[in-house]
This record gives C-alpha cells, sequence and structure tokens, in this order.
C-alpha cells in the first residue's frame, strides 16, 4: 500500500509499566493480543506490520524516527488514558496523523484504556471512534480498566470481546486501504497506460486514413473515364474535395499522437 507500516501505536510510557503480578505491561499485553487477533482475521501473521516504540521514556521529544514513522502509516490506534492527554508529545503524534489523513478519514483507532469524559477530551478526539476497555458497576457506579494486572478470560470477557471488535475493524479499514491501492495505478502504471491508449488511437487513425486515401484514389479514376456526365463529374469533385478536408484532419490528427508519442521513447 506504498506505506512502511499498517499500524502505529500511540501511547504514553506510563500507561506500559507493569503492574505487581504482571511480567509485562498493559500496553504491551494489548498489543500482543491484538497481534494475535488480526493474524487470525487476515489469515496468517505476517500479513500485516505494527510499529510500536518500545524505547522513549517519559515526558521526551517526538524523534526524527517516530515522526517518519507516523507520516508513512496506515493507521493510528492510540491509547487514550489520562496520561495520554497529559503528555504534549502524545497528543502531537496524534495531530501529526490527522494532518497527514484528515478528520472522518476512518484511520485512528482510539483503544480507551481509561474512561474519560467527552467535555475532559481535546477536540482532536471529537470524531473519533472508540473501544472502551473499562466497564462500569451498575451497583456502585465506579469505573474500572479491564486486564489489570492482566486479562482474565474467566472474570473479564469483555476484553477478549472488545479486542475482537477493535481487530475486525482494523482489518476491515486495511483491506479498504489495499484495494483501493490496487486499483489506482502507480505513476509508471499511468504512463504505460497513456501510452497504450495513444498506440490504440494511432492504429485506428492509420486504417481510417488508408481507407480514405484508397477511396480518393477509386474516385480520381471514376473521373478519368471521358464519358461520365457532367453533373456526376461535379459530385465526384466535391466528394474529392471533402476527402482532401478529412485526410488532412486525419493527418494532422497522427502527427500529433506520434508527436506525443515520441515523449516516451
Amino acid at each position: 500500500m506504498n506505506y512502511k507500516n499498517d499500524i502505529f501505536i500511540s501511547y504514553a510510557h506510563v500507561d506500559n509499566e507493569p503492574f505487581p503480578g504482571a511480567d509485562k505491561g498493559w500496553v504491551t499485553t494489548f498489543v500482543n493480543g491484538l497481534k494475535t487477533e488480526l493474524g487470525r482475521q487476515l489469515g496468517r501473521s505476517d500479513a500485516y506490520s505494527l510499529w510500536m516504540d518500545y524505547d522513549l521514556r517519559g515526558n521526551q521529544p517526538v524523534t526524527a524516527d517516530i515522526d517518519n514513522q507516523l507520516n508513512s502509516c496506515a493507521t493510528l490506534v492510540l491509547i487514550l488514558s489520562r496520561g495520554y492527554l497529559a503528555s504534549s508529545w502524545c497528543l502531537l503524534e496524534l495531530n501529526t496523523f490527522l494532518a497527514q489523513v484528515g478528520n472522518g478519514s476512518g484511520r485512528i483507532f482510539v483503544v480507551e484504556h481509561d474512561f474519560i469524559p467527552h467535555e475532559e477530551r481535546p477536540p482532536e478526539f471529537n470524531d473519533l471512534l472508540g473501544y472502551p476497555f473499562w466497564v462500569k458497576n451498575p451497583d456502585t457506579g465506579r469505573i474500572r480498566t479491564l486486564a489489570i494486572p492482566k486479562p482474565n478470560p474467566d472474570r473479564e470477557p469483555e476484553y477478549y470481546q472488545i479486542l475482537n471488535e477493535l481487530g475486525r475493524e482494523l482489518t476491515t479499514t486495511l483491506n479498504k486501504l489495499k484495494n483501493e491501492a490496487d486499483k489506482k495505478p502507480d505513476a509508471g502504471g499511468l504512463a504505460a497506460m497513456k501510452q497504450k491508449r495513444l498506440q490504440n488511437e494511432k492504429q485506428r487513425i492509420e486504417g481510417e486514413l488508408k481507407l480514405k486515401n484508397k477511396e480518393y484514389e477509386s474516385v480520381l479514376t471514376s473521373m478519368s473515364n471521358p464519358r461520365i456526365p457532367q453533373t456526376t463529374k461535379t459530385n465526384l469533385n466535391n466528394k474529392l474535395d471533402q476527402l482532401e478536408t478529412e485526410i488532412g484532419a486525419l493527418e494532422s490528427e497522427l502527427e500529433q499522437i506520434n508527436s506525443q508519442l515520441n515523449k516516451f521513447s
């Protein structure tokens, strides 16, 4: 698809610190699960590429490598949390990608690590669809993030259900982008298509010109007969004039096409 990677993971590193009792952070665990789900949805584990920065620590600036990855990625998966909103660099990653794809592209997926009311979110999030990885207790109203300290399929099936939904939506988007790329020829393909069209047009004109010249010669032969009536001779003269005009137009058109074809040489 002319993208360096299919998926860019944008997150605050504070959300990837392992909890006691877990050997991996929440984000790493989530990404591993997402990779498994995408491999299942796409049919094989190598059907996509995912980029995630594991080295950046704290509130450090976006590096040139991260900026390069953002500008050559098909989709963005961001982990929305209090830590994400507190990081100017995380928001810069989002805005860098938004500047590339525009609002309403359907290429940004918001994984809601924390519950954050809409009025507390920056305007950049207004049109982005979220996938809540938190649940609200219907009795107490308390909200908790799923998979802390780590996922439990018996106690928290919602985690895997949402992961499955996100995997399906990502798969749909990646397949759509691939189909659009397959339908859109590259610059070389466009040039080859134009050259082929010109060659076909040249053959058509040459064929038509050959027929017109034969018709012209036939009319000339008919006019050489001294016995033809004057009315017929006048009509044949008119026909010759018409054929000369048509032949001249075809020759001019053929000259223009040859000139364009010469540019491909």
